[in-house]
């Protein structure tokens, strides 16, 4: 008899080096390290109810010149989920502590710079507000912040998490394949921009196969989904960006289109009233590094120049004057 389910598919990737991180609860994250052992470091994560493998044209390139740290948040993609009471924002922060502790054990002190997107970027906030500076810079896309109490931008934040709770709750979360959720995929209007390599990639890096099942299921299931865009209330962390321990760029979509997120817009007053450093991508949405990994490419690289610079700076600076400058 054949079987109506596909149950394995080849790798997006090659397999690159494993690095297990153990979290505090217990549980084990997945990561994979490419890229050359002795260049720059990259430490990049993803978005919810995504991947990091999906992130493929984004961060592959990347790996010919950097050492590309890319590791799934807990119950998604190839990361295990823990208990259900700890899929929460205070144990993201928690997981990052372990994801950066991990790096500098196993790899080495280096100079390192994170480069998350949408759920990972607001909890690297929280992580360097929480543990202090870690990351000699955070290069954070299109983070979906919680505007401060009387901002103009609060009341259509809030109104995108309940409709991306509305929406995710009516998520199937079984598949024969791989192939039909890409399909689903690019049939949906939210990610009409996407490359269309990228249905393929994200659809393999999400699902998992469940022999119990008997199919292809979400690794994270649309509750857990949905619990996080629900409580996604932390103002802190619009409120800490001017003082920052490690420096901070917003690379968010484009304001200027009609379906544009409200985070492209949250990012943009960022920048205007709290004088962050910003920089929009023409055309973009929220899912930028999928739509033009191109342009986010140039803007990593770009990043990681002028913090290695600033840092040399500083370095020099302290040598020439003494005891008392520290790192900015």
């Amino acid at each position: 008899m054949t079987c109506a389910y596909q149950t394995t598919i080849p790798p997006i990737e090659p397999a690159g080096i494993a690095l297990d991180i153990p979290c505090s609860d217990g549980n084990l994250l997945a990561a994979r390290v490419y890229g050359p052992s002795d260049a720059p470091r990259l430490v990049m994560s993803h978005g919810n109810g995504m991947a990091i493998a999906g992130y493929r044209t984004f961060w592959r390139p990347l790996a010919d010149e950097f050492q590309v740290v890319a590791f799934d948040v807990r119950s998604h993609g190839r990361s295990g989920g823990g208990a259900s009471g700890k899929h929460h924002w205070t144990q993201f922060v928690d997981d990052m502590e372990a994801v950066w502790q991990t790096v500098v054990d196993s790899l080495g002190p280096r100079h390192t710079i994170g480069v998350f997107h949408s759920l990972s970027a607001v909890a690297a906030l929280g992580h360097v507000r929480r543990y202090g500076k870690r990351w000699d810079g955070l290069l954070l896309f299109d983070p979906p912040l919680m505007p401060p109490d009387g901002h103009l931008l609060q009341v259509l934040h809030k109104q995108e998490m309940a409709f991306l709770v509305e929406r995710v709750l009516r998520r199937r979360r079984h598949y024969r394949s791989p192939d039909e959720l890409a399909e689903q995929f690019s049939r949906q209007p939210l990610f009409r921009h996407w490359r269309p390599e990228a249905f393929q990639d994200m659809a393999r890096a999400v699902l998992k196969y469940d022999a119990l099942a008997g199919g292809w299921v979400l690794a994270c299931p649309p509750e857990y989904e949905a619990r996080i865009y629900e409580t996604n209330i932390d103002q802190g962390n619009w409120l800490s960006l001017p003082a920052s321990p490690s420096p901070v760029k917003l690379v968010c979509g484009d304001p200027e289109i009609d379906d544009v997120q409200p985070s492209a817009h949250i990012g943009l007053a960022a920048a205007l009233e709290l004088g962050v450093d910003y920089e929009a991508v023409p055309q973009a949405t929220h899912f930028l590094q999928i739509e033009h990994p191109q342009a986010c490419q140039a803007i990593t690289r770009a990043f990681y120049r002028n913090s290695l610079r600033n840092r040399q700076q500083t370095e020099r600076a302290r040598e020439h004057i003494g005891p008392g400058v520290t790192d900015p």
